[in-house]
């Protein structure tokens, strides 16, 4: 009697039985532990984030108080009123009380105000509603005075305010201290006399219960030692550690190790049922599976969307027709769907995989007898024939695709438009390789992609020397990065106001390129294709860095290739070449352009925020030659916003491209977002954009990019 399912006809099946079954007790054993072990890392790895999280709110905290103080001393000192006030030859010691000592009791934001001569001496003060009869500086501590040290000149001469913490003999505190000057125009005094706005707030219980309250920390206490390793210290503007910030962790890994503990516990019988079960039914799969082997090797040749055959099967018919020997020609047609990705995005992978159901019976209902028709993945085709005829009949084939996808498919009840790049590749299998028939395909679908697409390239030589040309220069890079062929040149932006340089962009430059020099944009394009961007992008920050770090009073703006943004290291490899070049985050500013952040949302935002979180600047790159919408300007939180000079370039003779400028500048400064106008090329524009209220201007009228020599020289120059 036949017994097909007879493990005695099979000699090594008690031998796999056993090693299966073994396995299996060892994947429950290692799984058992592997879960507990993940969740008790889970759990430290929780209450360690939760630990920095607080830190960094704390730090937030305390930023933010003294960004208060600093507010306060704006508030009070550009006044009108306080310069009348504060600059007479006696002081009106009620007006000073009124005004400013009795807030200590309306409102508690501050508890001490001063005002201090130009040689920095009390002349008049209140600390929580009493007079003030001191003179000199003693009672503020060490942290005013750094502040008064570090910033005397700039305290005299500019508009700025110092805020920091110091040590009084009254506690710790807030303090800030700025020229009393009027709130428009320069300040108009005899001599030298100055008057000093000083305010102070110090660190009390109560301040310290709203600040936990606000950032959500528990139990924040100040303490004159460190308690806990990620206790804070509050360091005064002298550098001095005046105490440390404390707090009462959440564990939040603990709890909720607790509260999936059951969960947990659940899991493991069920997979170590599973695992049971997978040993009893793989057993039995192991005599089946020898005689599934033919459907296997079909379900490995099909798409399993399309149910055509796949790449795979394509290759292989083509590698036995060549084994064969077979002279005649073969053409192959290559199909791009231009759109498809646009699909995806809006209406959703489900419409796009129903949307390539569609297309793909469409298509393999047209084939020409004796044709193959395969899905070679995502949104890609291609069909291949032999025979005398096999040109004409590929040339007809990608017309009947063109008209069809012509015209609006309906998926359920929607209504979709899509094209298709079309790229056809013919010749004997004598004369080149199935691989190399695709490759050329490939190479015609590609240049009907850049030259406008939903149309069809017959590849030929010319076609495949722009390739070569393309791989040429791929390697020209690559050699050129290895014997430092590049260069950064840089192009001042500069203030509109005060018309002084404020910042530089780096542009990278290949002048010692063996062929000769080549233009960015032909070089950075291939680049990006071929992937060597990220090690030129690499190259360009880290150069541009160390040319610029000592130049303590220039920011530097280095653009960002999409492709170096997609890098999911690309944060860790910015602030690499921070630490290596020595360079302040706070002087660096990043641009991208907002295709990639339209295209890639989620990523671009995550990238965003890292980079911000590392203190560097970022601003989105040619607005105005795209979406350019509000929303994702608010979304992704830029720093500055660049108007491209398409549109900025046009101001002194299109009045709707100065009504955008001037509309681009009011939402920007709605958005406390900075605005740099690209491409001036005149002394009208400059003067019309800043009318405009951009803050910064960049273009050849100011100067043309120029090697860093040059920068140092021009600097010179504008000193003399």
């Amino acid at each position: 009697m036949h017994t097909p399912l007879s493990w005695r006809k099979i000699p090594s099946a008690k031998t796999l039985f056993v090693m299966i079954f073994m396995a299996g007790l060892g994947l429950i054993f290692s799984v058992v532990i592997l879960l507990y072990l993940s969740l008790n890392l889970i759990s430290s790895k929780a209450n360690e984030i939760d630990e920095q999280r607080t830190a960094l709110s704390v730090q937030g905290a305390v930023q933010t108080s003294v960004n208060r103080v600093w507010s306060l001393v704006i508030d009070n000192a550009v006044w009108d009123d306080a310069v009348r006030e504060a600059y007479r030859p006696a002081l009106d010691v009620d007006w000073l009380y009124n005004t400013w000592g009795a807030g200590y009791k309306v409102n508690n934001l501050y508890d001490g105000t001063f005002v201090l001569d130009e040689r920095f001496r009390v002349l008049w003060g209140s600390f929580r509603s009493q007079p003030f009869t001191e003179k000199n500086l003693d009672f503020f501590g060490d942290g005013l005075k750094s502040l008064i040290q570090m910033h005397t000149n700039a305290l005299k001469s500019d508009k700025n305010i110092y805020a920091g913490i110091t040590r009084t003999r009254a506690g710790i505190a807030f303090v800030g201290v700025g020229l009393i000057r009027p709130t428009m125009g320069s300040l108009q005094a005899g001599d030298n006399t100055r008057r000093f706005l000083v305010i102070t707030r110090h660190i009390n219980p109560q301040i310290l219960r709203d600040l936990g309250n606000t950032f959500q920390i528990d139990d924040l206490t100040f303490t004159p030692e460190q308690i806990t390793d990620v206790s804070v210290p509050l360091k005064s503007a002298s550098g001095e550690v005046l105490g440390y910030l404390s707090w009462t962790p959440r564990l939040p890994g603990a709890a909720a190790a607790k509260a999936a503990s059951l969960d947990i516990t659940r899991i493991v019988l069920f997979t170590a049922a599973l695992i049971l079960l997978f040993i009893l039914f793989s057993c039995v799969g192991l005599y089946k599976l020898a005689r599934g082997e033919n459907l296997a090797r079909k379900v490995a040749r099909t798409d399993w969307l399309s149910h055509l055959p796949n790449r795979r099967a394509l290759i292989e018919e083509l590698e036995r027709v060549s084994l064969r020997g077979d002279t005649d020609r073969k053409s192959v047609v290559f199909i791009d769907l231009d759109g498809f990705k646009d699909v995806n995005d809006i209406y959703g992978h489900e419409v796009g995989d129903e949307l390539i159901v569609i297309i793909a019976g469409a298509l393999r209902d047209n084939v020409p007898k004796n044709g193959m028709l395969a899905r070679m993945g995502g949104d890609e085709f291609a069909m291949t024939i032999g025979g005398e005829n096999a040109e004409a009949l590929a040339s007809a084939f990608a017309g009947f695709v063109l008209d069809y996808l012509h015209s609006a498919i309906r998926v359920g009840e929607r209504t979709i438009h899509i094209g298709a790049s079309i790229g056809i590749a013919s010749g004997t299998l004598v004369e080149c390789t199935s691989s190399e028939l695709f490759r050329r395909a490939d190479i015609a679908m590609y240049h009907s992609k850049i030259t406008g697409k939903g149309r069809v390239t017959h590849y030929d030589t010319e076609l495949n020397s722009v390739r070569e040309r393309q791989v040429a220069i791929e390697g020209q890079i690559r050699s050129g990065l290895e014997r430092e062929e590049f260069d950064v040149w840089y192009q001042p932006i500069i203030d509109a106001r005060s018309q002084k340089m404020v910042s530089v962009e780096a542009l990278v430059r290949w002048p010692r390129r063996p062929e000769g020099p080549l233009p960015p944009d032909v070089f950075i394009t291939i680049a990006e294709t071929s992937g060597l961007i990220y090690a030129l992008g690499q190259f360009v920050l880290r150069r541009a860095c160390q040319d610029l770090e000592p130049y303590v009073d220039l920011k530097l703006s280095v653009n960002i290739s999409p492709a170096q943004f997609r890098d999911p290291d690309f944060e860790a490899k910015v602030a690499g070449a921070l630490e290596f070049s020595r360079f302040p985050a706070t002087r660096l500013q990043l641009e991208v352009t907002e295709t990639y952040v339209l295209e890639n949302p989620e990523r671009a935002r995550s990238a965003i925020s890292n980079l911000k979180a590392q203190g560097i600047a970022v601003a989105l790159d040619d607005f105005g030659t795209g979406y350019s919408s509000i929303g994702y300007l608010r979304r992704f939180n830029f720093d500055t916003i660049k108007i491209d000079k398409s549109l900025a370039g046009l101001v002194d003779r299109d009045e709707q491209a100065a009504a955008l400028v001037s509309g681009t500048v009011r939402i920007a400064s709605a958005l406390g977002m900075s605005v740099v106008a690209e491409g001036v090329e005149n002394e009208k524009q400059m003067k019309l954009l800043r009318l405009a209220g951009c803050d910064q201007l960049q273009g050849f009228w100011y100067s043309q990019p120029m090697p860093i020599e040059a920068i140092r020289a021009l600097r010179q120059q504008r000193q003399c």
